[in-house]
């Protein structure tokens, strides 16, 4: 299953990392094997791809991880309580950076939280991570 992660480039994510899009591209080379957060339990599993959406100001996706795990409860973590550990895919990243997927040219246009990638736009992400 193929899934649209939300960040805000500025924030923190990816296991306390940036999300800044030049960012996500540098710990693809560095730190690929990261954690993600949770504010809900979702139905992610080993084998399913994150295709990361950088909102605002860019509305793009840029960037594309391997989940590896289902997400896990964590305690002390009342807004985020689930994590998942992912890795991102430097040859795709580095091909969606270059050449990222706006917003616009998807069906869902405007996402909300984590959600299932649509069929119809899986070809687009697929063909410009060079998947």
């Amino acid at each position: 299953m193929d899934w649209l992660f939300i960040v805000k480039p500025g924030a923190d994510s990816a296991g306390g990392g940036s999300s800044a899009k030049d960012d996500m591209l540098a710990l693809a080379g560095s730190e690929p094997r990261r954690e993600w957060c949770l504010s809900r339990w979702r139905r992610v599993t080993a084998g399913d791809r994150l295709w990361i959406y950088f909102a605002s100001p860019v509305r793009e996706i840029a960037a594309v991880a391997d989940i590896e795990d289902e997400p896990y409860e964590v305690s002390g973590s009342p807004r985020q309580p689930w994590k998942f550990t992912a890795t991102l895919n430097l040859d795709a990243t580095r091909r969606l950076h270059r050449n990222p997927v706006p917003l616009h040219a998807l069906s869902n246009r405007n996402p909300q939280g984590v959600t299932r990638v649509k069929d119809c736009d899986l070809h687009l992400l697929l063909e410009h991570a060079g998947l």
